[in-house]
């Protein structure tokens, strides 16, 4: 029993962690546990949110990107340029800006637009070509700089300003960092999205490491109580109890040792009460050998007198009965030391005998009548279990029969070998009454140990819900099953028991 003993229980005070007689209640409270798993979180992301702004700071001083003001900012500066040239491209406008050129006509003729940028600014270009009253001119473009139109939409800002040549030229931009490469600028998201996306990556994933390494940890500190349920259903109740570092844990603990102090103790008063009976079993039934030897010494007296026939065949009868009581002393002596019955096998002729010379004399006792129908024949195979066990079973169900027949009342005893599952033979002994039968809730329940609930069999007293049950038990042991029915001529019950043939 994974070390209990039978003796006084220890102390708990023997084996407490702390030594105190209980696992010990220091500890860290889980609170502060989950409060430091929060400050992790918010240093590591600290540190991240700290490197990627001075990775951001560099590359915006380093020209790497403009900043989200740069087009607003540049603007006139770079109308100026645009009024002072005849050409307008790349080497004109920065990044920052998207362009569209046109010819005297309003046709483009270049530029990086693309999509519904280039249809804005053709709008925007035919709304100015079509109600303009004047151009300014070549020296006040090159010397404001000031766009001729704007227009502000929700994808960007729209500006236009002539070239030196007198030809429109649209100008967007966006407030928003930019990168200042275009083929950067057209290929990656702008720099703010980057930054934003990245931020919010680097949180995921400090989260869901920070999350692992919490969930890795108060697992291994929750294994105590695995420990602690696996010693338990050992019944290994002698363990010391492990302790944690986590103050709450450790409560828990306490109370798994207070309940591990309270089952042992439990368990071994049980324990010492199933002893204690077992050595009264065995006593009484080695009690028993005394009156027993009586009986058999007086009924060895008896025979040597002169008898009748009918004397002669009670005394048997009497004999049978002595030797039966005897054997079942010594199967409850067994059975109180632990000792097994054999399951060597019994043929189904000698069970057969057997049965039927107990039956004809426990019936003629109670002043029934037995009817046989043998169907075996002289060599019908074996059958497994013990040849006593089986035989104390069938006459559990023959006794019951007798209980609940009527005086003078016919109990039929029926041999006879049935086809079996899996194309075996399988032995079937059908012990039916002439009493009332079973009511539909017996049908279900008589074979449950101490069921005494059927009222529509009479003369049941006495009857403690044990035969039935019993039987069952030695026959399903011996691989079998048992099964109640009412006869199919209305009157009385049939009891059937089948057994696998070896």
């Amino acid at each position: 029993m994974g070390g209990l003993t039978a003796g006084v229980p220890e102390s708990p005070k023997e084996q407490s962690p702390d030594g105190n007689g209980r696992p010990s209640r220091k500890g860290m409270p889980i609170v502060l546990l989950i409060i430091r798993y929060f400050l992790y979180v918010l240093l590591i992301l600290a540190l991240l949110f700290a490197g990627i702004y001075m990775v951001w700071i560099n590359l915006g001083t380093g020209g790497d990107f403009f900043w989200a003001n740069y087009g607003e900012q540049h603007l006139e500066e770079v109308g100026r340029s645009i009024g002072r040239s005849t050409t307008v491209d790349e080497s004109v406008i920065p990044a920052a800006y998207w362009y569209r050129t046109y010819d005297g006509q309003g046709h483009p003729t270049g530029g990086d637009m693309k999509g519904g940028m280039a249809s804005e600014a053709d709008k925007l270009a035919a709304d100015h070509r079509e109600h303009r009253v004047s151009t300014p001119s070549k020296e006040e473009t090159k010397k404001t700089g000031r766009p001729l139109v704007t227009r502000a939409k929700a994808d960007a800002t729209y500006a236009i300003y002539a070239t030196a040549d007198g030809w429109p030229c649209v100008l967007a931009y966006r407030v928003q960092p930019q990168w200042a490469s275009r083929q950067a600028r057209d290929r990656y998201p702008n720099p703010q999205n980057l930054l934003l996306a990245s931020s919010g990556v680097a949180l995921l994933l400090t989260l869901v490491l920070i999350g692992l390494r919490a969930a890795r940890v108060i697992s291994s500190k929750l294994k105590v109580f695995n420990q602690v349920a696996d010693d338990i259903g050992r019944q290994d109740l002698e363990a010391s109890l492990p302790r944690s570092n986590v103050l709450e844990i450790n409560r828990v603990l306490g109370s798994f040792d207070r309940m591990r102090v309270t089952l042992k103790e439990s368990l071994e008063k049980t324990w010492a009460a199933q002893e204690s009976q077992r050595r009264q079993v065995a006593a009484l039934a080695h009690d028993l050998k005394t009156p027993l030897t009586i009986m058999r010494g007086n009924a060895d007296l008896l025979g040597e007198t002169g008898l009748s026939q009918e004397q002669q065949s009670y005394l048997d009868s009497i004999e049978d009965a002595i030797r039966e009581m005897a054997d079942y002393a010594q199967a409850i002596s067994q059975g109180s030391v632990g000792t097994a019955s054999e399951r060597s096998g019994v043929s189904t002729v000698a069970l057969r005998d057997m049965v039927d010379n107990q039956a004809q004399g426990y019936l003629n006792a109670r002043g029934l009548r037995l009817e046989r129908d043998d169907r075996l024949g002289s060599d019908a195979g074996r059958v497994s279990g013990n040849d006593a066990d089986l035989a104390r079973a069938i006459m559990n169900i023959v006794a019951n029969a007798a209980d609940y027949s009527p005086d003078q009342g016919l109990v039929t005893l029926t041999w006879r070998l049935e086809d079996g599952q899996e194309g075996g033979r399988d032995l079937v002994v059908a012990v039916r009454d002439q009493g009332p039968g079973f009511s539909s809730r017996a049908l279900a329940h008589a074979t449950e140990w101490l069921y005494q609930a059927d009222s529509s069999r009479h003369g049941s007293g006495g009857h403690h819900g044990i035969g039935l049950a019993a039987a069952r038990s030695t026959v399903e042991s011996a691989g079998g099953r048992l099964t109640l029915a009412n006869a199919a001529s209305g009157q009385g019950a049939v009891v059937t028991v089948s057994l696998p043939v070896q």
